[in-house]
């Protein structure tokens, strides 16, 4: 017994190595060396764009943004990726900073508004991006855990906010939990296959540019996001694939969408509250679907909350006196299917449309 599993030993050491140094070397998701979101903020601090930008934890992205800037901008966006197309370049005479990031969730809303207050960097103005699942518990986002402690900070300025006890301890857990999932990955076989992919056939290496248009995703000086050519360059039969994948699956954090949750709308409406009394003028901007989507969303009663979601953001808007930018509806905006990339992101011009017409 002792010698076969010597023999085992033998056979799989150089296997258990040779997997450990591809999921080190390749390393898919950028967990191993220096952060990859703090390489990413410090070109961006410096007013460079960044091409190459692959599997970034975007709310990392942001705390090194926020907190290693010496620039208090004038206007800050936060929201979903549905607004991080929103551009500098669209507010002549006014310093931008967008704090978007994919899939924003109320938990990241609150946790972007702790890290500038933390900072003691509070805008002239602050745009929220607002879609239908930032009402709806039941959303399916967790990477706003990456800004946990921040949010659970803007959490406990609320009144009747409960006191967390064995904070200390709670901290720690999560880092070791942390720590072990992500040294998981050296032995992970599917992280193994997704590093080699990485290590011969994708290109790592950030690079500074001037282009606004790249091959491949872009970070931009302002913190806003450009999209890779492929992506914003398509034929119609293309777009007709995306249109089709988008409503033949399941409906981007809506599904499950049962009602407006009270306890959200209460966080939300304490961070409008919040900023006003800040002396920050707060903007809300409603990003649409695409036509044939929003079709699909209107004439489904399973979907019915995301038009109430529109009706409560409205409402609140009209009574802290909020100016409003956009729609979920795409037709009272006049935006028919070649103002999209897919079912759920208009592009950069379209945007940049909806904002002028909304000034």
């Amino acid at each position: 017994m002792k010698l076969f599993l010597k023999r085992v030993f033998f056979v799989l050491s150089p296997l258990v190595l040779l997997v450990i140094l591809v999921n080190y070397f390749g390393d898919a998701a950028n967990l191993f060396g220096e952060s990859y979101e703090k390489q990413i903020a410090d070109e961006v601090i410096k007013n460079h764009n960044v091409k190459n930008v692959l599997n970034c934890d975007e709310r990392l992205l942001q705390k090194y943004l926020i907190n290693n800037t010496h620039l208090c901008p004038d206007i800050v966006v936060i929201g979903s990726s549905r607004v991080m197309e929103i551009h500098a370049s669209s507010f002549k005479d006014s310093s931008l900073y967008n704090n978007g990031m994919s899939g924003a969730s109320i938990e990241d809303l609150l946790a972007i508004a702790q890290l500038y207050a933390q900072k003691n960097c509070f805008p002239k103005k602050i745009i929220i991006g607002l879609d239908p699942w930032t009402l709806n518990k039941r959303n399916e986002q967790g990477r706003w855990r990456s800004l946990e402690t921040e949010y659970e900070s803007f959490i406990s300025l609320m009144p009747n906010a409960q006191v967390k006890v064995n904070k200390g301890i709670k901290e720690h857990l999560k880092t070791m939990f942390r720590v072990g999932l992500k040294y998981y990955q050296l032995v992970s076989p599917s992280y193994f296959k997704s590093s080699i992919y990485s290590l011969f056939f994708v290109n790592k290496k950030l690079q500074v540019t001037t282009d606004v248009i790249n091959n491949t995703y872009t970070r931009l000086s302002d913190g806003s996001i450009s999209y890779d050519y492929n992506y914003r360059v398509f034929s119609e039969i293309e777009m007709q694939k995306r249109i089709a994948e988008y409503i033949q699956g399941d409906f981007y954090s809506i599904e499950h969408f049962d009602n407006l949750d009270k306890e959200i709308q209460s966080k939300l409406e304490f961070l409008v509250s919040y900023l006003l009394k800040k002396g920050i003028v707060v903007e809300f901007f409603l990003p649409p679907y695409h036509p044939i989507v929003y079709q699909k969303i209107y004439n489904s009663a399973k979907y019915s909350q995301v038009m109430a979601s529109e009706k409560y953001f409205r409402s609140l808007a009209l009574k802290n006196k909020i100016k409003v930018m956009g729609s979920f509806n795409p037709f009272v905006l006049k935006l028919d299917g070649s103002c999209f990339y897919d079912g759920m992101h208009c592009n950069d011009s379209s945007i940049k449309k909806i904002l002028a017409n909304s000034n």
